[in-house]
């Protein structure tokens, strides 16, 4: 990616490897979401700064891939597979990180589902249970059952949206809702958590396997999975509590001071949008 589409879209990055190096040697960082894009790119760059990776993905086999990736580039890396959305899998996998690593100095929250579907055609397909189950409470349970083993000065990042951030947008209410859910939720719990800093990311678009099946995205300026793990590393290297790109304070302004014009821009994109893929 260029300096300009750097400029452009990145939020604050840690692209020193000194300075990250430095923050995580020696420390033990949980990544969620782990098996692929975002969560996988952000443990190997954290393996490769010699951090101890625990990788949390439901795929088993995925996970083992990225694991033997850290191990092969000298880094530690363990796999654990589960579910987030299963309440059951989510408490018997805090046990055992808690049994195998009883100090967590970090938690990456990455685990997210994503799905564009109008609100009503989604009732059916249960799409607000299924991702408020691994956007909200999945890994708010996660984090809950995690806290005895973060480590005083401990970090927890939340891995999330500019989209979770400024007026909502058409066919995006449960992917949108459960992700501002999830970002409110953290920072008011952690100002409960005296000895734990809270942090959220605040992604645009990426290039991931999550957001391929959006067509309509891929003529659009994205990041890679790469430059975004450098946003992501970047709350363990300073202790900020937000880390957005420089444009999102103007889409927040104007949620703010003009919510129903916003609304209505962003709906005539989608009904412009529906237009052209009705054509022949």
């Amino acid at each position: 990616m260029s300096a300009l589409a750097r400029l452009l879209l990145s939020p604050p990055a840690c692209r020193d490897s000194g300075a990250l190096r430095r923050a995580v040697a020696g420390r033990t960082i949980l990544v969620t979401g782990a098996s692929s894009g975002i969560g996988a790119a952000t443990a190997r760059h954290l393996g490769q700064a010699g951090a101890t990776v625990l990788l949390l993905a439901r795929r088993e086999a995925a996970l083992d891939t990225v694991a033997g990736q850290i191990r092969a580039a000298g880094g530690q890396a363990h796999v654990y597979p589960a579910n987030l959305a299963d309440p059951a899998e989510v408490q018997a996998v805090a046990a055992q990180l808690r049994a195998d690593h009883p100090r967590l100095h970090a938690v990456i929250s990455n685990a997210g589902r994503s799905v564009r579907r109008r609100a009503q055609d989604g009732e059916a397909r249960q799409d607000l249970p299924r991702l408020l189950a691994v956007n909200f409470s999945g890994p708010a349970a996660l984090l809950l059952a995690l806290l005895p083993a973060l480590a005083a000065g401990g970090v927890v990042v939340n891995v999330s949206s500019v989209s979770a951030r400024h007026v909502g947008a058409p066919r995006w209410s449960a992917y949108q809702g459960s992700k501002a859910g999830f970002d409110l939720w953290l920072h008011a719990a952690g100002t409960e958590w005296p000895r734990v800093r809270v942090a959220s990311v605040y992604l645009p678009l990426v290039r991931t396997p999550m957001s391929a099946p959006t067509r309509a995205y891929r003529a659009l300026p994205a990041l890679s999975a790469e430059d975004a793990a450098q946003a992501v590393t970047w709350p363990l290297v300073r202790p900020v509590v937000r880390a957005a790109p420089w444009w999102l304070r103007g889409v927040e302004l104007a949620g703010l001071l003009a919510p129903h014009a916003l609304g209505r821009a962003l709906g005539a994109l989608e009904r412009l949008e529906r237009r052209r893929g009705a054509r022949p």
